[in-house]
């Protein structure tokens, strides 16, 4: 082997040596992702309130973390949307809602209804995120109003529910 072959070799070796080290520190946790599954298990979906609508029906997702509203209302009504949003896990959870709504209704107010939370912040056209405290659970008042250019009938909402980290 000449002396350069040597220097290469042994670049490799201490460079694949690095990384076992650098893993070494990392948890089980963060190297398999249960630290994401152990979030989504702690977040839930309990219930559902539909206020100010003609009719409206309402569903909890299969994975308890999503939710599906039709109304049906006149032009120009507002109505209220509560789903109740539980957090069973230890510590405090950031989480964001993500609206599918049709164009002609806005979210005029999302807060928390009994105050126990954060401030709940826009961070994307129809994306808001909020913290829920840890072993808690915590009603979210939405508010929609319908334009007075909406066409009459049904309209369909989704609202997807996902955590997106713990305060540990």
């Amino acid at each position: 082997m000449t002396r350069r072959q040597l220097l290469i070799a042994t670049a490799a070796a201490s460079t694949v040596g690095a990384g076992v080290t650098a893993t070494q520190g990392l948890t089980v946790a963060s190297v398999d992702g249960q630290v994401d599954v152990q979030s989504e298990q702690a977040l839930s979906v309990t219930n559902i309130e539909v206020r100010g609508s003609d009719a409206s029906f309402s569903r909890i997702g299969d994975d308890n973390t999503s939710l599906q509203v039709a109304v049906e209302s006149n032009v120009g009504d507002t109505f209220e949307i509560i789903p109740t949003i539980e957090n069973s896990g230890a510590n405090s959870l950031a989480v964001r809602f993500s609206f599918d709504i049709p164009a002609d209704i806005q979210i005029t107010a999302i807060q928390f209804q009994n105050g126990n939370g954060s401030n709940i912040v826009q961070s994307d056209v129809e994306e808001y995120v909020a913290k829920i405290p840890g072993k808690s659970t915590q009603d979210i008042s939405i508010e929609f109003n319908i334009e007075d250019t909406a066409q009459p009938g049904s309209k369909d909402i989704s609202v997807n529910v996902d955590p997106l980290s713990t305060d540990e």
